[in-house]
């Protein structure tokens, strides 16, 4: 029993059903008001005609007045013959002295209504009225005449039949309204949740390995379009993201699995018979070697991920990029003497705001690479300026290097990709394309941006614009693109 009453509570609990009320509520008070509005218009717009027609009759009765003055008995001919004329619709006349307390003359239907009070005005003339009759008073005030007062009045039970009559005329229509404003309320909330329902259905047939299927846009514009719209491309961001987490896995277990089999090997080969101690020791040197390198790519892997995952989280903090960069160039100069290269630095005092421990790893791993792929006679130049905005610090290594084909260009940020090592013969290094990869995820992390331009044995330049310490900036993309075309 209380598993039915919870199913018949999640039922009415449906959008379905409450779109369904609403549009039901909705409907039937706007019948109501609707109907109540006319049935009332009717009543004011028939007791508006009749004050109309009232105060024409007691102005004309005035009239009269003024014309037989002092010839009481003419006067009160003329009202009879009013009275008389009027019968069948029951009209009644006052005529009423100058004190207004005493009638000079009344017609024999005079009702004797104590309830009868004061309305207010039509065109100056004054309304009287109770729940059964309704009069118009006029007023004699002219001078050489003595004050005086006509007040014709009529039943106003025809209104009371003429409204009561369009009453039962709308019941029918409202009773009718009533019944169907449910189904009607019904079949628009099935069209309004149409789309929802496809979205719902949509939606659970994706799977993580399984995100190709997108939401129907049915193109006219409205909330439930932009809604699809807005989840198809939350849909291409996750694919996206889950297919770079794909790759991630498997060119990181390629990555580790290289110097694991090294490791693996050398230690079979060193178990299959005895060995020298300098055998021994060679062969250690290689383990531990290989255990550097597989250390490196663990360590690279983790510092990647923690950039990533903590790039609005990054600490700020006030840091001198022209003490950092000078300091940089100063740890790798015996590593450029060593090559043979040439290494130039160009400083600005800039102060930006981030993390020091990830800008110098910025700075170490772009430095490194220029040096890395510039040939024994070629050079690197570091630059560090201020934007002509001040609101950026723009750096850039530029070296002679080999250079990255344009095909590879905009793949370089990548995670592990690495250019065609053929092209990279002499070039004593063991990468494993991760470098690269962090630079851009901590240059994210400062709100900046990396760029590389490079041409095939000709040298490669990277620049990167970072946030100056208390800049503001409105318009970072307009200003990055303004800096980087600079």
């Amino acid at each position: 029993m209380s598993y039915s009453f919870r199913q018949l509570a999640n039922r009415l609990g449906t959008l379905r059903v409450r779109l369904t009320v609403w549009n039901t509520v909705v409907v039937l008070l706007t019948v109501l008001i609707a109907l109540f509005a006319v049935r009332e218009g009717l009543r004011f717009y028939l007791l508006l005609e009749t004050d109309e027609v009232l105060e024409a009759e007691a102005s004309e009765l005035l009239l009269a007045v003024e014309e037989y003055h002092g010839d009481q008995s003419q006067i009160i001919a003329e009202m009879k013959r009013k009275a008389e004329a009027h019968r069948k619709s029951d009209w009644f006349i006052r005529w009423i002295d100058q004190s207004h307390s005493h009638d000079l003359w009344h017609s024999d239907n005079m009702p004797d209504e104590p309830q009868t009070r004061f309305l207010g005005s039509l065109s100056g003339h004054n309304v009287w009225g109770s729940a059964l009759h309704r009069s118009i008073e006029v007023e004699l005030n002219k001078p050489g005449f003595p004050r005086q007062y006509v007040r014709v009045g009529t039943p106003i039970k025809f209104v009371d039949d003429g409204v009561n009559r369009l009453t039962r005329i709308l019941a029918p229509v409202g009773l009718a309204i009533f019944l169907l404003a449910p189904l009607g309320g019904l079949l628009l909330a099935e069209r309004a949740i149409e789309p929802l329902q496809e979205i719902i259905h949509t939606t659970e047939r994706l799977r993580p390995s399984h995100l190709d299927e997108r939401l129907v846009v049915r193109g006219v514009g409205d909330e439930l379009d932009q809604l699809a719209t807005k989840i198809n491309t939350f849909l291409d961001v996750i694919a996206t993201h889950l297919q770079k987490n794909r790759e991630f896995v498997a060119n990181a277990a390629h990555e580790l699995r290289s110097p694991l089999t090294a490791i693996q090997s050398l230690v079979e080969v060193t178990l299959e018979k005895s060995r020298t101690g300098a055998e021994y020791e060679e062969l250690l040197f290689q383990i531990n070697d290989e255990c550097r390198h597989l250390a490196q790519v663990v360590n690279q892997l983790l510092q990647l991920t923690q950039s990533e995952a903590n790039a609005a989280d990054t600490r700020q903090e006030q840091v001198s990029l022209d003490e950092l960069v000078r300091k940089a160039v100063e740890m790798f100069e015996p590593v450029a003497e060593e090559r043979q290269v040439i290494l130039r630095a160009s400083v600005t005092e800039t102060q930006v705001t981030g993390n020091p421990r990830e800008i110098r790893q910025l700075l170490t791993n772009l430095i490194d690479n220029a040096i890395k792929f510039t040939p024994a006679g070629g050079s690197v130049n570091v630059s560090l300026r201020r934007g002509d905005d001040h609101r950026f610090a723009c750096l850039t290594v530029r070296d002679t290097g080999i250079g990255i084909p344009p095909e590879a260009l905009g793949r370089v940020f990548d995670r592990f990709f690495q250019v065609d090592k053929s092209r990279q013969r002499g070039v004593e290094t063991r990468g494993n394309g991760l470098g690269l990869a962090i630079c851009h995820a901590i240059v994210h992390a400062h709100q900046g941006t990396i760029t590389v331009e490079s041409t095939v044995d000709v040298g490669t330049t990277f620049t990167v614009l970072l946030p100056l310490a208390l800049a503001v900036m409105p318009d970072v993309p307009g200003s990055v693109k303004s800096m980087a075309n600079a």
